[in-house]
């Protein structure tokens, strides 16, 4: 993904939309940290889509005739699956990452412990596809973990509770299918075959479905000591069964939640690839941004390139024109290694930041 437009039409399909709704800011003290703009934060989109060097992440198993001209990778869900059966980590390092970002004046991150593909980067009890089948256990959430608190960054979790995997069934997996803009372009099911209708999910799939979130967010909210930030993508059927963000801060007292699941949170998210012309209208917000070049979050052709300094430097001066915190995204490689470009630009960014704070 790499511009607003594209944002609009993948926040729609997985259920997000900045409602309105007051902002439920946590008044805990140890939350604090976060509301006082502007903060910079290192995103970290990694997963089972780098074995194939240009597939982005989850969203590759959609078909997308924009993406196709691209000549970026699409793929079959079975075939995108298939890639945990070759993902196989071996360099992957945070500290090296996290410690560049730290060193140039970063205050969080985040990291993706699962994606909307289903995969789980750690060895989840509530899921059959996770680390815990694929990689003998082995649990980079917590190595990730340990790395920001080493390197002394607020830590972050990305988890997504769209599963396609799980509601592959009940899916469409055609980009833009029957919208406004693509109105004669159809419904696709798993095998991106035409479908006349996306199946409805039944009640009893739902109930499932969502009972494996809870345990999913309780295991990530649980086992890697306090958490700062959890960072979630996209909805659910029932919000009336989901995990609610007391329940969270039960568990965390001190953390800060997005408004990607409730449509509502401690900020807002809604500036994905985009920048605000003015002031926004919520008092707490994020703008999410790709630093690399490439067509996609994760590690994709031209993932090794990352933009012009003037670029990052334009959307740092307007997030903190605005009061705005920034999340700057990167990509490891298919061997956990993130390319010299990123260490570059950090090192650049952060003396600018120095010589002008």
């Amino acid at each position: 993904m790499s511009d607003n437009k594209t944002a609009v039409e993948q926040h729609s399909a997985i259920g997000y939309s900045a409602t309105g709704k007051p902002i439920e800011r946590n008044m805990h003290k140890d939350a604090q940290w976060f509301f006082n703009p502007t903060k910079l934060g290192l995103f970290i989109h990694y997963g089972i889509s780098t074995v194939d060097g240009d597939c982005d992440i989850s969203w590759s198993m959609w078909e997308n005739p924009e993406r196709r001209q691209k000549g970026n990778g699409i793929v079959l869900p079975e075939q995108y699956w298939n890639f945990a059966k070759e993902f196989n980590p071996d360099a992957f390092n945070p500290i090296d990452w996290l410690s560049a970002a730290k060193e140039a004046g970063f205050d969080y991150a985040v990291f993706t412990t699962r994606h909307h593909d289903g995969f789980s980067m750690w060895p989840s009890d509530a899921s059959s596809f996770s680390t815990k089948n694929y990689l003998g256990g082995r649990d980079f959430v917590k190595e990730y973990v340990d790395a920001c608190r080493q390197v002394g960054l607020k830590v972050g979790l990305y988890y997504s509770p769209p599963d396609w995997r799980i509601n592959c069934d009940y899916m469409n997996f055609m980009s833009g299918a029957h919208s406004e803009k693509h109105p004669d372009r159809p419904y696709y099911n798993k095998y991106h075959q035409v479908i006349d209708s996306v199946p409805q999910m039944p009640k009893e799939h739902i109930a499932m479905y969502e009972r494996y979130v809870n345990a999913q967010v309780k295991e990530l909210l649980t086992r890697y000591g306090k958490i700062d930030i959890m960072w979630f993508d996209g909805s659910v059927p029932d919000l009336s069964q989901v995990i609610s963000i007391d329940e969270i801060r039960k568990m965390q007292p001190g953390i800060v939640c997005n408004d990607r699941l409730w449509g509502f949170g401690d900020y807002c998210t809604k500036y994905e690839c985009c920048l605000p012309t003015e002031k926004p209208p919520f008092d707490y917000w994020e703008t999410c941004q790709i630093w690399h070049v490439g067509g996609g979050w994760s590690y994709v052709k031209n993932a090794d390139k990352y933009v012009k300094f003037e670029d990052t430097v334009h959307r740092y001066e307007v997030a903190k024109k605005f009061g705005g915190n920034i999340l700057l995204n990167i990509a490891p490689d298919k061997h956990g290694v993130v390319p010299d470009a990123y260490y570059a630009a950090a090192k650049e960014f952060g003396d600018w930041l120095r010589e002008n704070k």
